[in-house]
């Protein structure tokens, strides 16, 4: 039996109709998520701290929100949390190729593997270069106490606040 076949209950190959936009591309995501953690993940990263960074990437806004947060803790950014499914299947994937692995405590880190494939990323200069860009504003400002921080105050305000917990389901 070949043992290069990736066997997996969390990897389903379905053929669809449509074209995917670059930004859900499994491929595409692969290399930001793997690019979020050489950058921004220090010794690794959380599930929150990849999608945070993930969706800031999605359009300028979300960009200078969270550099915003990064640089004074702006609490304009707590509007601006998204939960991507596309992020949670490409962990899926990367953790089933061996790009990455999850630590004991859930967070996450790139392997050997997974290294090599950032720095081929890298290496391209025509690859990826505007998130390459961003996440190197981003650096290490972005650390898991000041995404715990921030959860923390989410959490307060929504429930000390009911027009901010109404204004939120109502979106």
């Amino acid at each position: 039996m070949n043992e290069n076949f990736l066997i997996t209950d969390l990897v389903v190959f379905d053929a669809k109709p449509d074209a995917v936009p670059y930004r859900y591309r499994i491929s595409y995501k692969i290399g930001q998520i793997c690019l979020i953690l050489n950058i921004c993940g220090g010794s690794s990263c959380s599930f929150l701290k990849i999608q945070m960074i993930s969706n800031a990437l999605n359009d300028k806004k979300s960009e200078k929100e969270l550099l915003g947060f990064c640089d004074d803790n702006s609490l304009l950014f707590i509007s601006a949390i998204r939960f991507d499914p596309a992020v949670n299947r490409v962990l899926g994937y990367a953790l089933a190729d061996g790009l990455i692995k999850q630590l004991v405590k859930g967070t996450y880190k790139l392997t050997e593997k997974g290294k090599k494939f950032v720095k081929k990323i890298k290496l391209d200069k025509e690859l990826m270069t505007n998130e390459i860009e961003f996440l190197e504003r981003i650096g290490n400002r972005l650390s898991e106490e000041k995404i715990s921080e921030l959860m923390d105050r989410w959490r307060y305000m929504d429930a000390g606040n009911p027009k901010i917990e109404s204004n939120y389901h109502n979106r």
